[in-house]
């Protein structure tokens, strides 16, 4: 278990009170669950996409992104990234459409806190073998301190989850994704399952044999989704495919493409004899990018507005029973840092200038109105 830094406690508290405000969106109790040790709960957290668009790779100082975050993202045992962009620094650094950065850039969010990353998605290929293989080579090189999953050392590799250390419990991770940008030989390097019928039967066998082999683990799978950018809600086909993963075998499904929030729920679905209780977090939307590299202050409703607001989430899973804590951040251009992340509350909003808290007050109304978050919170008091 990580140790919790004494300057994390009012986020910590700050979340709490999100907690207590949220909970009822977030799930019923009594089903049954990954077993393990029951007295030790797994503490996770879970983000949305790590880009690098030029404004973001640019930066003098990558910590700096990380910055107002840190303390939450080093509060709990295993804290999840979604990386959507190769790592080589043999090659140039390289933004929209085919990306890449150097390790100093994965390094920021590895030391504030990230230790697992999901790999597999429609921009593992960009630079295609070289990179998969540049990207595997660093993050394999600091494992077993750092996980991942969804690339291949070689082609003709099964897919392999990768088995995580969460104190007295274990867990069970693995990424894939549906939908690449290119098709070349560097696809084979990928976790990449298409959304077909067939492809979806054979990997449903493959989550199956995962959780026969690992029946006491939390099961956390990362989906990077085929379907369309910046749609905010969640269509039926989809839900029925998460509750399918789920019946299979998995615990916590974690979807990503869309580049914005979609809603969470924590389910019941049946599996085998028993009832399970599961977290569908249906899209994550972005962490950190630069898609809104300027602010939209005559409509903050446009679609590119919603790529800067998201949230932290942060799971407890005790008894069977999953608490899922929506802790809201947003993306702040910072005037000399460049792009960085900030606690999306009225503490963050009152720092700013009149025109800029208009912005954002609208902007969380935004997000308020289709997701199951709280009224924006007031960190100043909870640090009193």
């Amino acid at each position: 278990m990580k140790r919790t830094p004494r300057k994390a406690l009012p986020f910590l508290l700050f979340a709490t009170a999100v907690l207590a405000c949220a909970c009822a969106s977030v799930g019923a109790r009594g089903a049954a669950g990954p077993a393990g040790n029951p007295e030790k709960p797994i503490e996770l957290i879970f983000t949305g996409d790590i880009m690098a668009h030029e404004v973001n790779y640019s930066m003098r100082d990558y910590a700096r992104i990380y910055e107002s975050v840190e303390p939450l993202l080093r509060s709990v045992t295993l804290c999840f990234g979604n990386l959507e962009v190769p790592v080589d620094d043999a090659l140039p650094l390289s933004t929209y459409p085919r990306f890449n950065v150097h390790a100093p850039y994965i390094r920021a969010a590895i030391d504030a806190g990230f230790n697992v990353f999901s790999l597999a998605n429609n921009h593992s290929n960009d630079q295609g073998s070289a990179g998969i293989l540049a990207t595997r080579a660093l993050l394999d090189s600091l494992a077993p301190k750092i996980g991942s999953s969804g690339l291949r050392a070689k082609e003709g590799e099964p897919m392999r989850p990768v088995i995580l250390n969460a104190g007295e419990n274990e867990v069970v991770f693995l990424s894939i994704t549906e939908i690449l940008n290119s098709h070349d030989p560097s696809a084979n390097l990928v976790y990449f399952v298409p959304p077909t019928k067939a492809a979806r039967s054979a990997f449903l066998a493959d989550v199956r044999r995962i959780r026969g082999e690992n029946p006491n683990a939390l099961f956390v799978l990362a989906i990077h989704l085929d379907e369309p950018e910046y749609v905010r809600t969640v269509r039926r086909a989809k839900r029925e495919w998460f509750r399918e993963l789920a019946a299979a075998g998995v615990d916590i499904v974690w979807g990503s493409h869309p580049h914005v929030m979609q809603e969470w729920e924590v389910a019941t679905v049946e599996r085998g004899r028993s009832r399970r209780q599961v977290l569908f977090m249906y899209s994550m939307g972005n962490f950190i990018s630069g898609q809104r590299k300027e602010i939209n202050r005559e409509d903050p409703g446009a679609y590119r507005e919603y790529t800067g607001d998201g949230i932290v989430m942060r799971v407890t899973v005790r008894s069977g029973a999953i608490a899922a804590v929506p802790v809201p951040v947003t993306v702040y251009v910072d005037p000399e840092a460049g792009p960085v992340l900030r606690p999306f509350d009225a503490s963050f909003v009152a720092s700013l200038a009149e025109p800029l808290q208009d912005y954002y007050c609208a902007r969380y109304a935004l997000m308020r109105a289709y997701l199951p978050l709280p009224p924006m919170p007031v960190r100043a008091i909870l640090e009193q």
